[in-house]
C-alpha cells in the first residue's frame, strides 16, 4: 500500500455496472469497439476523426441496445444532442441498418461487432 493511495478515487457500483454494460455491448473489447468505429468512418467517408467517430459509436450501440423501440427516429433524435451534423439521409440509413445489424446479430446469434461484415450494402455475421 502506497503513502498516498488514500487518494485514488475508490471505484464505485456505478463503475462496474458500466463496466459490465460494455462488455454485454462490446465482448471482444476494443477490437469490436475498432471495428465498429472503422465502419462508421466509412459511412462517414472519414468525414470526422477517428476519436469523435468511435464516440459516436459507442454512445450510439449503447443508445441502441437500451432503448425499447429503437428506430430511425430515436437515432436522429440521439444524434441531434451532439454529431447530427456530420450524417445525410443517406449516411443516417446506413448507420441505423448497421446498428440494427449489431442488435440482431449480438441477440440473435451472439456474433460480436467484429464478427459483422459489410456485402454490398447488407451485412452478414
Amino acid at each position: 500500500m502506497g503513502l498516498f493511495d488514500f487518494l485514488k478515487p475508490k471505484k464505485t457500483e456505478l463503475d462496474d455496472n458500466l463496466s459490465q454494460l460494455l462488455k454485454a455491448f462490446f465482448p471482444k473489447g476494443e477490437t469490436d469497439i475498432n471495428a465498429g468505429t472503422n465502419e462508421l468512418l466509412l459511412i462517414l467517408n472519414n468525414s470526422i476523426d477517428k476519436n469523435e467517430a468511435r464516440n459516436i459509436f459507442v454512445k450510439s450501440v449503447s443508445m441502441s441496445r437500451v432503448t425499447s423501440n429503437f428506430d430511425k427516429e430515436r437515432l436522429v433524435k440521439h444524434l441531434s444532442g451532439y454529431c447530427l451534423q456530420h450524417f445525410n439521409e443517406q449516411q443516417l440509413d446506413k448507420f441505423f441498418n448497421y446498428l440494427t445489424a449489431l442488435t440482431v446479430a449480438m441477440k440473435v446469434h451472439g456474433s460480436s461487432p467484429v464478427e459483422i461484415k459489410r456485402d454490398g450494402d447488407a451485412y452478414v455475421w
